[in-house]
């Protein structure tokens, strides 16, 4: 029975790609869902809120939301430490306001005094124009997380230090923000000086152990020239029609919710009593916010390789990198320090290979969240949250 439930779930989840996928393919009409959108989400709480755009040096436009005070703290006259939330695969910068004050991360930050800056990479639902190529075209399309880390960071980075007059910020990751953070500072050392401390939320470099379902999909498909050039477009879109069917189908008391919660779970890994039911429509509404299929084919590649390397174009990789492989991101030359903070039940960055990536930087500690069912998505949406990380998180960063 239970194998017979997880195959259900896995079809399902096969066919939420295919669906989210072709219809943003086919249909230009059917624009992102906006309402309530950010930054209503903060003010509706009290708190300020900005809306910041970036172009990136390869033409992408990426949009950044902001609370730079909190309602509780004094308004004017203080400089304040600045903090950067990047959100992780399929995510928007919604993932750190959508529980509320109480339990946002974003709040909290902001709360301790702290001046709070969300990234959007390209691809989600608030990052999706570029200066030449249209979101229909292929073409735009065609990135992963290495171009996310190497262009979309150094934008957002520098704009934010540049409009707060810092020479140095504190970065947050979830999962593939994580994942950005490190290609950017093996590809590009400099940057480390701009960071105070990194705090790694489910961190993803290493997945040789991951248990996901979800994951293990990704291993699956091919790669290569011919076949990156018939295969790029979005991956799981933020759209009306398919966000407001899992906002339908996972309310609480339908009966319908347990199919919802299952997928859920056979991504990151079981820990229902975590999961605020209540509170699941309202995510679904934004999540997933959209991203690109290369993304998510990369981490297939770091499965079936069992390290952490640059995209396997086949027999492309001789003219993009001059050799067979694709070259590995030199964690050794990471010297920010970075507090890694793994869930011990997540199936998607597990504790195994969340020790791998600390026993590679040269500079990092290791925790592990004190609740043995904790998962990959509960950094964001568990009930406790507030009490089980983000106080943690607060603590590593306040003591620099």
């Amino acid at each position: 029975m239970e194998v017979r439930r997880r195959l259900i779930c896995l079809a399902l989840l096969c066919l939420l790609v295919i669906t989210a996928s072709s219809t943003n393919a086919r249909e230009n009409k059917n624009q992102p869902i906006t309402t309530p959108a950010m930054p209503e989400l903060i003010t509706q709480h009290g708190y300020p809120a900005e809306i910041h755009t970036v172009t990136t040096s390869d033409g992408y436009i990426l949009t950044m939301h902001r609370i730079p005070h909190s309602p509780r703290s004094n308004a004017t006259g203080t400089k304040r430490p600045v903090v950067f939330l990047q959100h992780g695969l399929i995510s928007s910068s919604v993932d750190w306001v959508v529980m509320g004050p109480e339990k946002g991360l974003a709040y909290m930050l902001a709360d301790a005094g702290y001046d709070v800056w969300m990234g959007n990479a390209r691809g989600n639902m608030y990052s999706t124009a570029h200066k030449k190529l249209s979101p229909m075209a292929p073409s735009f399309w065609s990135f992963s997380w290495h171009e996310m880390g190497v262009y979309d960071l150094t934008a957002e980075i520098d704009y934010v230090l540049s409009n707060t007059s810092e020479n140095s910020l504190n970065y947050v990751g979830h999962s593939m923000g994580t994942t950005m953070f490190l290609v950017l500072m093996s590809i590009k050392p400099e940057y480390n000086a701009k960071i105070r401390h990194m705090v790694a939320l489910a961190p993803v470099a290493f997945l040789k152990d991951t248990k996901s379902p979800f994951a293990s999909i990704s291993k699956l498909l091919p790669s290569g020239v011919l076949f990156d050039m018939v295969s790029n477009w979005p991956f799981f879109p933020n759209k009306k029609l398919s966000n407001g069917l899992l906002e339908t189908f996972c309310k609480k008391g339908i009966i319908t919710q347990k199919m919802c919660t299952t997928t859920l779970f056979q991504i990151g890994g079981f820990n229902s009593k975590q999961l605020n039911q209540t509170m699941l429509p309202t995510i679904l509404h934004y999540f997933p916010a959209g991203s690109s299929m290369k993304a998510w084919r990369h981490y297939g590649q770091l499965i079936s390789s069992g390290t952490f390397r640059q995209y396997d174009h086949g027999l492309g990789n001789f003219y993009k990198y001059g050799s067979l492989n694709p070259p590995k991101y030199n964690l050794a030359v990471i010297s920010t320090f970075v507090s890694l903070i793994v869930g011990p039940n997540d199936w998607l960055a597990t504790p195994k290979d969340a020790l791998h990536l600390h026993h590679l930087l040269p500079n990092s500690e290791y925790y592990e969240v004190p609740l043995a069912e904790f998962n990959h998505f509960d950094f964001m949406w568990a009930i406790d949250v507030d009490t089980l990380v983000n106080n943690k998180v607060i603590r590593l960063i306040s003591d620099d």
